[in-house]
């Protein structure tokens, strides 16, 4: 017997399942399982207020402490990572900017 949860939506047309793995709430992210967001300005504008509303309730503080344990486990070489290849490519821009004639393919 298999473990993973199957959507339990149903063909019209055939009326057999769904096979595809379900979410938390028993459907598929095409069955109603992923919502796909706001369309509309209004809908935007809702969402924007209660994501301000959640974070001034003490919401904004959880996820800077999880962000700090994040950094704390090894984020911050992730960071640090990223932040090197970014310099690094600013650093070839300007060369390569400095070089108009020269040849980017090394030949």
């Amino acid at each position: 017997m298999s473990t993973k949860l199957k959507c339990e939506a149903y063909a019209r047309t055939t009326g057999n399942p769904c096979q595809a793995k379900a979410l938390t709430n028993g459907r598929c992210k095409n069955h109603g399982g992923m919502s796909t967001g706001p369309k509309t300005s209004a809908g935007r504008q809702a969402i924007s207020q209660a994501t301000r509303k959640r974070m001034t309730s003490g919401a904004r503080m959880r996820v800077l402490e999880g962000f700090n344990r994040w950094l704390e486990g090894g984020g911050a070489l992730t960071l640090s990572r990223l932040a090197k290849a970014r310099e690094f490519k600013k650093r070839l821009q300007r060369l390569q900017n400095q070089l108009p004639n020269a040849s980017r393919t090394g030949a």
